[in-house]
């Protein structure tokens, strides 16, 4: 298996425990992920059709909070949850809680609803401050990080309510902004992360979680295909979920012996910032790659005989783009030569850009088809020219 390809932010990394000691996604927290599903699905409404620059903009300030809310909900777990208690489940019930209202929130009628969206943020977070003081205290850690990360910023999404358009937006980003500094600024407890983090158990979350996405996808493209049964929205459907199948295939085939490499490095040597931008910031926009990319699909099975809108063809041929401009930012963080990653990499950004650009000229159709040969002979020829592992 080549280990310099998509894929490199899964993987089972190994570190210093052996098999026996691995520890697993729980029961609990996969029934949590599944509040996301529906969080994904309803956000991605917004990016079918013809989106917008507004639309994408939008998008990407909506996702943010709850993607770093199920970083926060990870991260918890991972240092704190190794037995589902009776607290360990009330935290993650309350933020399932919150996360389908921030999910009924985020449609067509948003404006009116914002202040719903705030309030949720401010809940999920307010309900696992308890839990990082209590650590803080037990461990001798910064009392004050936990204060200003989770107690904060739930103070700032609460007033934002008081604010209209664009202030309440404003505030939002300020706190959004004190999470990301906070994160940077790790500090003294750099050295206890190093040993606390469980790196098998925060692998196999975030894969899961991409599993949960592209399983999204799938689902847009059969409710797209039961609402427009014909020939030509069944083939624009195969051919989607043959895209769908390669993206997959390359993310969770290729490079796992490089993620299980890299991150042991990274944990032996304490490199907590890696560790952070590989499994927190770089997945935010492959998540985003994938969701654009299956609004673009959906639109393409609606009305597979005529030109893809612009909106959409961005969506789907930008979304292609963006999946393989993270994994290639991944790679290139876990210290992959920028010669062995552009082979792979500058294709895959380049390929669907310049078919979205052709997109006007051809059908619905005709683009997908394009971007599924395209994809089956980038996948196939990096496959066959790298020696295996």
């Amino acid at each position: 298996m080549s280990a310099d390809e998509p894929g490199a932010t899964a993987g089972a990394v190994t570190g210093a425990r052996g098999a026996a000691e691995r520890r697993h996604a729980s029961w609990l927290e996969l029934f949590f992920d599944l509040v996301f599903v529906g969080f994904v699905g309803q956000l991605a409404l917004r990016l079918h059709g013809d989106p917008t620059a507004g639309d994408f903009a939008v998008f990407v300030l909506l996702f943010f909070p709850a993607w770093w809310l199920w970083i926060d909900v990870l991260l918890t777990t991972n240092l704190f949850g190794r037995r589902a208690t009776g607290v360990t489940w009330l935290v993650m019930i309350t933020v399932m809680f919150a996360v389908g209202i921030m999910a009924a929130a985020v449609s067509a009628e948003f404006p009116e609803r914002a202040w719903a969206f705030a309030a949720a943020n401010a809940l999920a977070r307010l309900v696992m401050l308890p839990v990082w003081l209590f650590a803080a205290k037990k461990k001798s850690l910064d009392w004050w990080r936990p204060a200003l990360y989770s107690g904060l910023t739930a103070a700032l999404w609460l007033a934002s309510i008081a604010f209209r358009a664009p202030g309440i937006y404003i505030v939002w980003v300020v706190s959004m902004l004190i999470e990301l500094v906070l994160s940077y600024a790790i500090g003294r407890q750099g050295a206890w992360l190093r040993r606390a983090l469980d790196i098998d158990h925060m692998s196999e979350r975030i894969g899961l979680f991409v599993v949960i996405v592209f399983g999204e996808t799938i689902f847009t493209l059969i409710v797209a295909a039961s609402e427009h049964w014909t020939l030509a929205s069944g083939a624009t459907t195969a051919l989607g979920f043959i895209i769908v199948a390669l993206l997959a295939w390359s993310f969770f085939t290729y490079g796992a012996t490089l993620a299980e490499r890299a991150w042991g490095e990274m944990r032996v040597r304490g490199d907590i910032a890696a560790l952070r931008d590989t499994a927190t910031f770089l997945p935010f926009f492959l998540v985003i790659g994938i969701v654009s990319m299956a609004a673009g699909l959906g639109t393409a099975v609606s009305e597979p005989l005529v030109a893809l809108p612009n909106g959409a063809a961005i969506a789907l041929c930008g979304g292609v783009a963006l999946f393989y401009a993270t994994n290639g930012a991944v790679s290139l963080r876990y210290g992959q030569p920028l010669r062995r990653v552009l082979a792979w990499a500058a294709p895959g950004v380049l390929g669907p850009l310049v078919l979205a650009a052709l997109s006007g000229l051809v059908t619905s159709l005709a683009l997908v088809a394009m971007l599924a040969v395209f994809l089956a002979v980038l996948v196939l020829t990096v496959r066959f020219r790298q020696p295996s592992t």
